[in-house]
């Protein structure tokens, strides 16, 4: 596996660097507010970020990657052969499509999606003289990466790190723009039972760490993965940092000289001899020269756009065979924090709900200074409860920490 789905593994050795808890009643505490995303039913991604399942492999996302007659581009996360699934992906895969279409004549392009690949490709065609429109079907620019200020400090519905510090472009955008980014400790973590108590590595329950290491990185579960496919993919090295002031910051870095179009939806691309033509959900067709597409693998599987003639059968063929994962979030807001304020994760198996449901907690308080705790539900676990309502996930959530904090 990649570092990435190696990210929040569960490793064995000695958990270092922690303050004992020595009981508490947390139910004490109250809660003052909660975040919850439900990314697979999110109708502008239908999933948190890409995978590649079983039956599929690196040649399908290059595949999906390729042009159509210089007239089609593709980008996003899921079409960077070298690193999918990350927001540095995304971005490189932006430039990359841009400097293929300079390399041709189109002057006039249309550009799907305002997620960072479809901003990245924006800024650097624009940079370079071409007329570019960017088509957002969502009230905002951003895509999955989208901070969210509403418990009063800015949280991460979607990205929230940049993976690997070392040479990853994001840094020197970051670093441009003045933002603020703290380490976070990949390997920082403790697992607490019913009633606190304290559970060694070793006594953990066999199905934890594929929650932790597949259902929490890539989206889905173990046996759905193609291992072979990151045996020898390498990322990015060095810590994992976040942005205390929003992750949404970085999207500054792309302002230029292109037009946006928020509230439109794309509904259809046709490709002539002429050019390309766009159809929209509520306004008259637009032509262009050239289109690059940047929309989540989630929404091309769902077939949310029609292509006319129909895609190419290996593209297609690749959508169908690469995974759409999900990752989703809670974040409970008390008045005072009760776990272990200088453990940045804490794993909770014994909260008597299915296995995947509630098992992973990141500690914001280290990081921001506030009484915020966020939990992880991913792959199946993660879909399984996204039919639930906002007050049934509190519910479990609040169900799981009690347990491992009260006495």
């Amino acid at each position: 596996m990649n570092r990435r789905l190696l990210l929040h593994g569960v490793t064995s050795g000695l958990l270092l660097n922690f303050l004992p808890w020595h009981g508490f009643q947390a139910k004490k505490q109250k809660l003052l507010g909660y975040i919850r995303t439900n990314w697979s039913r999110d109708p502008y991604t239908y999933g948190s970020y890409s995978h590649i399942p079983k039956g599929a492999s690196r040649s399908d996302i290059r595949a999906l990657e390729q042009p159509i007659d210089k007239k089609i581009f593709f980008a996003g996360e899921a079409t960077f052969p070298k690193h999918n699934s990350t927001v540095h992906a995304a971005y490189e895969s932006g430039l990359r499509a841009a400097n293929s279409i300079l390399q041709g004549s189109a002057d006039r392009i249309a550009i799907i999606g305002a997620g960072m690949s479809g901003l990245a490709s924006a800024h650097k065609l624009s940079t370079n003289g071409r007329e570019v429109t960017l088509f957002e079907a969502r009230d905002r620019i951003g895509g999955r990466i989208w901070t969210d200020g509403r418990l009063g400090v800015p949280l991460e519905l979607g990205a929230s790190w940049i993976h690997g510090i070392n040479g990853n472009p994001l840094v020197d955008l970051a670093e441009g723009l003045s933002q603020r980014l703290i380490q976070t400790e990949k390997e920082d973590y403790i697992i607490r039972g019913r009633g606190g108590r304290k559970i060694r590595d070793c006594d953990a329950p066999g199905w934890l760490e594929n929650v932790v290491s597949i259902q929490h990185t890539a989206g889905t579960n173990e046996d759905q993965i193609n291992q072979l496919a990151y045996l020898f993919v390498n990322d990015y090295d060095g810590p994992d940092v976040i942005f205390p002031d929003g992750y949404a910051g970085i999207l500054a870095a792309f302002k230029g000289d292109y037009k946006i179009k928020l509230n439109t939806l794309v509904k259809e691309i046709s490709r002539t001899q002429k050019g390309m033509t766009l159809g929209f959900e509520k306004i008259n067709n637009q032509s262009f020269d050239a289109v690059l597409v940047t929309v989540p693998l989630g929404v091309l599987k769902r077939g949310e756009i029609k292509f006319n003639p129909v895609l190419p059968k290996n593209k297609q063929r690749a959508i169908d065979r690469l995974g759409m994962g999900t990752l989703d979030k809670v974040y409970l807001l008390f008045d005072q924090p009760f776990w272990d304020l200088s453990t940045t994760w804490i794993l909770t198996p014994e909260n008597d709900l299915p296995p995947g449901q509630f098992n992973q907690w990141f500690n914001l308080y280290p990081y921001i200074k506030e009484p915020i705790i966020m939990v992880l539900n991913g792959g199946q676990p993660a879909l399984a409860l996204s039919a639930l309502s906002d007050e049934y996930i509190v519910q479990r959530a609040l169900q799981t920490i009690y347990t491992a904090y009260s006495v």
